[in-house]
């Protein structure tokens, strides 16, 4: 596939396209944030030009079995089961999870989740974590659904990275939610998805996400973006 993608000039990568500040569409209409840097980052330490294919979250990763794409970064985390049937990239940034309930809700803990409905795309990592709590899983399509059911009262919860809901309320200062005080218990790093088989690709990003590590370039895109280093700990 590298060989593939470097004669073509281009490179396929898939991405939602709607989840600030990962990579979204800014009021010129731009596609922007940390994520689509650095996609962009190793597009060109692989000398190509990136082509950015959007999809909603749900139907993402399974793009890669079609061919649709050839790599897919969106806040993927790095799991055993997904493991199984992809390549993952070392991981470039550190998920801390929260979890956000309406405004006046008596949930005060995690614990007290059990047998409430929570607000997640059905197929992510915070999915898993909170029917773990055992919530009833509400399906939505992306982060800006859930939330806006959350601030309606329309679930008790909705869990994600910190990152979306600190961008979210510098947007809306005055959205009828709170965040739980404790951090959702999770160990997830997030990384560049691919399909299985894909050595050199799999090498080559690698030693580009390396090199950002190493340079500081990483860390000065989450500083601009998140305003903090999310950057994995070695």
């Amino acid at each position: 596939m590298l060989a593939r993608i470097q004669e073509n000039g281009s490179i396929r990568i898939g991405l939602e396209g709607t989840y600030r500040p990962y990579a979204f569409h800014d009021d010129s209409g731009e596609l922007v944030g940390f994520e689509k840097d650095i996609a962009d980052k190793i597009a060109e330490g692989l000398g190509v030009t990136p082509e950015y294919i959007e999809t909603e979250w749900d139907s993402l990763i399974a793009g890669l079995d079609v061919d649709r794409y050839d790599l897919v970064i969106n806040n993927v985390g790095i799991t055993e089961e997904r493991q199984q049937k992809y390549a993952f990239t070392e991981p470039y940034a550190q998920s801390i999870g929260r979890i956000a309930v309406p405004e006046d809700s008596e949930v005060q803990a995690a614990e007290e989740l059990e047998g409430k409905r929570s607000a997640q795309t059905a197929t992510s990592n915070w999915a898993q974590q909170m029917e773990k709590l055992g919530a009833e899983i509400v399906p939505v399509q992306g982060f800006a659904e859930a939330i806006e059911l959350v601030v309606q009262g329309r679930v008790d919860a909705t869990a994600n990275d910190f990152i979306s809901f600190q961008t979210y309320q510098e947007e809306h200062p005055d959205a009828a939610f709170r965040l739980l005080d404790a951090e959702l218990p999770t160990d997830v790093t997030v990384g560049v998805i691919m399909q299985q088989e894909q050595q050199p690709l799999l090498d080559a990003v690698d030693e580009i996400l390396a090199g950002m590590k190493e340079d500081g370039s990483l860390a000065a895109i989450y500083e601009q973006w998140v305003g903090q280093d999310i950057t994995p700990e070695a």
